[in-house]
């Protein structure tokens, strides 16, 4: 079937994620481009619905710039529901400038003997994330999908999965990424619940920043809903610009 509607008054791109999929045991699909050119945008939305109910899609996000308010609208007006923002802070590292650690804590690239431990911790320490906030889909789905999320990325060739420990205590863990432009992309980061509110938050985030920093990294840059305040208030005091956000929306089959 195809992926892409192209008409004069509607451009739309579509693609699956399959890791979602593999936890809803339905096709989930993400809508990677949309632009609403014309009136006649309605006819071509109708072919993609139409395809996309002979898929069995149970689940349609996509993500829109903050601005882009008539798609927004055209979205809402075919079902999807405003679900998130989202901020996509990143931090410039200055070559050879010196980068503050925390010599405390260790790093290490998680183990299989790690790997129970910080899917654990995976499945509990989110709350705030688009899973989780929409009724529809619900924090067991969402807890599910993180603790995917860890184990694929243990067996990604690009990602690299982190254990942050103080001593024998697995304190945090990351999923980071190196990319060839020379940004050290943070998929995935969270302090073990039982940890939290005691300081370590501000220490596995300077010590992750100075991991990229003797990797070669330019850039670090992540992505974090807006309504995770307490993270968000974490990458201002650690220096992170905050470029314009995005919105996200779920359509889900009734």
């Amino acid at each position: 079937m195809p992926d892409r509607i192209d008409t004069p008054s509607l451009s739309l791109a579509w693609s699956e994620t399959p890791w979602d999929t593999a936890i809803t045991r339905y096709p989930v699909w993400q809508i990677i481009h949309l632009e609403v050119r014309g009136r006649l945008a309605y006819e071509g939305m109708k072919d993609f619905e139409n395809i996309r109910d002979q898929s069995g899609v149970g689940l349609v996000s996509c993500r829109l710039p903050h601005t882009h308010l008539g798609e927004s609208m055209f979205l809402e007006e075919h079902g999807f529901r405003f679900i998130e923002m989202l901020y996509q802070p990143e931090l410039a590292l200055v070559p050879g400038a010196s980068v503050a650690g925390d010599a405390t804590l260790s790093i290490r690239r998680a183990l299989d003997v790690d790997l129970p431990a910080v899917v654990d911790v995976a499945g509990q320490a989110f709350v705030s994330e688009r899973f989780h906030l929409d009724p529809r889909l619900g924090s067991e789905l969402g807890n599910e999908r993180y603790r995917n999320w860890v184990r694929n990325s243990f067996f990604h060739p690009d990602q690299r999965l982190y254990a942050l420990c103080d001593g024998n205590r697995l304190v945090a863990f990351f999923v980071t990424e190196m990319q060839a432009d020379g940004v050290c992309y943070w998929h995935l980061n969270a302090v073990a619940p039982e940890a939290q509110g005691l300081g370590y938050g501000r220490r596995a985030w300077q010590a992750m920043i100075r991991q990229a920093a003797d990797a070669g990294a330019k850039r670090v840059r992540t992505s974090i809903v807006a309504g995770n305040e307490r993270v968000l208030n974490l990458y201002a005091r650690l220096g992170f610009r905050f470029p314009a956000p995005l919105m996200t929306f779920h359509w889900v089959r009734g």
